[in-house]
Formats: C-alpha cells, sequence, structure tokens
C-alpha cells in the first residue's frame, strides 16, 4: 500500500539499485570520474608518475603517502598551483601557501591530500617531490 514503510522502502530500494547500475554501466576504466585519480608514494617514487585528465573540466588528484618508513614527501607544482588557476586543496597533509598561493603539501606517511583543480585542455601539470633530497617527478596531462 502507497505510504506504508514496506511501500516506501521499496521505491527508494528500486530507485538505488536503478542508480547504482547507471552509474556503473558507464563507460570507464577506472572510477577515477568519480573519485579522480590516484598516485602512491612508495619507495621514494610516484605511482603512477604519469596520469592523463579530461581538458577543460574539473579534474581530481589524489595523493597518497604509502611509504613504509617515516619518510616525509612534498608535493610541489609551479603550473597546478599558478596564480589564476582554480584550485581547491583538502585532506590530512600539511598545506603551505605563499600569500594566498599554495607552495606546497608536506605529506607523512599514512596522509593523504585530495587536490580539485580545472585541468586546461592541452595543458601539461608536473609535480615533483624534492624534500631532503628526493627526485621524483610525476606529470598530469590534459586530453
Amino acid at each position: 500500500m502507497k505510504g506504508t514503510p514496506t511501500y516506501v522502502l521499496s521505491k527508494c530500494g528500486l530507485a538505488a539499485l536503478v542508480l547504482a547500475l547507471a552509474l556503473f554501466s558507464l563507460p570507464s576504466s577506472s572510477p577515477a570520474w568519480i573519485f579522480g585519480e590516484v598516485v602512491t608514494i612508495e619507495q621514494l617514487s610516484f605511482h603512477p608518475d604519469s596520469i592523463k585528465v579530461p581538458g577543460d573540466g574539473f579534474a581530481v588528484l589524489v595523493v597518497q603517502n604509502r611509504e613504509d618508513g617515516p619518510i616525509l614527501h612534498e608535493v610541489i607544482s609551479q603550473s597546478l598551483f599558478e596564480s589564476g588557476t582554480l584550485i581547491q586543496v583538502m585532506g590530512t597533509g600539511k598545506v603551505e601557501y605563499s600569500g594566498k598561493r599554495v607552495s606546497r603539501i608536506l605529506l607523512y606517511p599514512g596522509e593523504e591530500v585530495v587536490i580539485w583543480f580545472y585541468a586546461e585542455k592541452g595543458r601539461t601539470y608536473p609535480f615533483q617531490c624534492n624534500i631532503n633530497g628526493h627526485s621524483m617527478q610525476g606529470t598530469v596531462r590534459t586530453s
């Protein structure tokens, strides 16, 4: 009967099932279109060290420090953090600023950062970790 808890639950359950099937049937090779591209830091390198995102739209980059030892890493990017780039940074790492601009993000093991940014078509956004003599390089490319 309409209005009964069983009727409402069955309709909500059906709607949730339809939504889930619709979302997961969309063409995608990974869940990145929902959660972002994940880059892990392990054994003093970025994995993967190059990712591709659609251009002229918002992209999400997640960087996770998964080092076994107490190794501090940074994420710096001249182009990604440049003035004029639409960007939002959140996570468990420490965000450092130069004025109003993000200058770098520090990540201890187990910490992560989520970077939302407007990815311009045809651009490349290199990022690095140079702290304590590290020489780690990564790249975000747009299509």
